[in-house]
């Protein structure tokens, strides 16, 4: 089934998760939740469909803002890397601003992909698979490539809607940017608006969270993700991941479950609480 395998110390500026897809016929269909991070994904058997198009065996996966449903056709395998949210168009600058987008890797990366590609093919097993993927990344990003200073600024635009969002001091100003200014810079680059981004943050973390802790008092998961109550979370959730917190928790307790997804989010984010936000009034 699906696992989860470490990542190298020096990738983890890069990625959040290293993943092993291996989905047998029976598992009809993947559930993903909207998402702040991206994915590569190459497919070594079956075919899936996202929204009646096939998906390329070989895959980026842009970050979402709305639930997504992936449909197999026959057993599914794969591996992939999760990305950390600021590395997408970082590396690929032509990721820059996507949302809701699948772009086959050979159009985004360019001709250098078809032989990482033959790699991850022509590779023994599933372990030496991720360390053609890893040393891509690594390829990618070595000084002189100027990737890390882009992702340092995709940083600072986070750590600015951040400050402005918790109100103890204006992060676009200390940009040198005027608040409207600001999101479109923000816009531009991550394909929404700051709040949308870290409403989208919070619910990942807010699954996670409550993946990992199965049984905690919702009334604490929801004030400790920054809530209003516990219905603004159970709004965002049904709106964000398509299904209720409960259901979701309970579905993901199956070997096999279409929320898989969640159980390898649960083990690859870190237990720490999503980012502020503005307070939110009740309706």
């Amino acid at each position: 089934m699906q696992r989860l395998v470490p990542l190298p110390s020096d990738l983890q500026p890069w990625l959040m998760a290293a993943v092993v897809i291996d989905a047998p016929a029976e598992l009809a269909q993947s559930h993903f939740p909207a998402m702040v991070s991206s994915m590569l994904v190459v497919r070594l058997a079956g075919q899936v469909r996202c929204r009646g198009a096939l998906v390329p065996p070989s895959a980026w996966i842009s970050a979402s803002t709305t639930a997504t449903v992936y449909e197999h056709g026959g057993p599914v395998r794969a591996v992939g890397l999760v990305l950390q949210p600021e590395a997408a168009a970082a590396l690929f600058g032509s990721a820059r601003g996507l949302v809701n987008t699948l772009r086959p890797l050979a159009e985004l990366v360019g001709p250098q992909w078809a032989e990482v590609e033959h790699g991850v093919l022509a590779a023994a097993d599933d372990a030496t698979r991720l360390t053609v993927l890893h040393q891509f990344v690594r390829q990618l990003a070595a000084p002189p490539s100027p990737c890390d200073a882009r992702r340092r600024q995709a940083l600072a635009l986070l750590q600015a809607a951040s400050a402005d969002a918790t109100g103890a001091e204006s992060g676009h100003q200390r940009m040198g940017l005027g608040q409207r200014q600001f999101e479109r810079r923000f816009a531009a680059h991550w394909g929404m608006a700051p709040k949308q981004f870290q409403v989208i943050a919070r619910l990942n973390r807010t699954l996670g969270n409550a993946l990992a802790a199965p049984g905690g008092p919702v009334v604490d998961l929801a004030a400790g993700q920054g809530y209003y109550d516990q219905s603004h979370m159970g709004r965002d959730v049904r709106r964000l991941a398509g299904h209720p917190l409960q259901a979701l928790v309970q579905g993901t307790r199956s070997p096999l479950t279409a929320h898989w997804p969640l159980q390898i989010g649960a083990q690859a984010l870190p237990n720490q609480p999503a980012p502020p936000l503005e307070p939110t009034r009740k309706r």
